[in-house]
C-alpha cells in the first residue's frame, strides 16, 4: 500500500499519535504534506514523492486519490467504485479492491503530488488517465468474478 509511515519504524510515530495532527492541519491550514512510503499507487505515485493533501469535497469523483486510516498506516489508493453507503478503493499497483470504506472514513483527497522538486502528479490529461484506472479495476473485478463462476 501507498503506506505512511510504515508501521515497523519505531522511529516514527504511529498512527494514532499522528492522526490528531493530520486532522488539526487539514482544519486550520487546509492541506498536510506527506512522504508517500509504500508502492500501491506505482506508477501513478512513485515511493518517495510528497503528496498535498486536502478535506475531502461533499461528493468524491471516480478516480480521485483518497487517503484513509489502515490498520496501522495512513493509506492512499484510487476511489474506483461506489455504492450507495460504501467507497472501493484500489491501489493503481494492486490487483484487488481494498476493503470499503464508509464517506466518513476519508481523511482527505491528494490534491498533488511532488518529487525532486517538481510536481508529478495530476499531469496533463489527469481527467483522461484516471477512467482508465477505473476501468481496469471493473475489468479485474470481472475477471475474478468469471474465474469463480468457473470453478464452482
Amino acid at each position: 500500500m501507498a503506506d505512511v509511515p510504515p508501521a515497523h519504524d519505531d522511529a516514527l510515530p504511529h498512527l494514532h499519535q499522528w492522526l490528531p495532527l493530520l486532522s488539526e492541519s487539514l482544519a486550520t491550514q487546509g492541506h498536510f504534506r506527506w512522504q508517500v512510503r509504500g508502492a500501491s499507487m506505482t506508477p501513478t505515485l512513485p515511493p518517495g514523492c510528497v503528496i498535498t493533501i486536502t478535506p475531502p469535497p461533499a461528493q468524491i469523483p471516480l478516480g480521485a486519490l483518497l487517503v484513509f486510516a489502515g490498520d496501522d498506516a495512513l493509506v492512499v489508493h484510487r476511489l474506483v467504485h461506489r455504492t450507495p453507503h460504501f467507497l472501493v478503493t484500489q491501489g493503481d499497483n494492486r490487483r484487488t479492491p481494498d476493503r470499503w470504506l464508509r464517506a466518513d472514513q476519508v481523511l482527505g483527497v491528494v490534491a498533488a503530488a511532488h518529487q525532486d522538486g517538481r510536481r508529478i502528479w495530476p499531469r496533463t490529461w489527469e481527467a483522461a488517465r484516471r477512467w482508465r484506472w477505473i476501468g481496469r479495476a471493473g475489468s479485474l473485478w470481472l475477471l475474478r468474478r468469471l474465474q469463480k463462476a468457473a470453478t464452482s
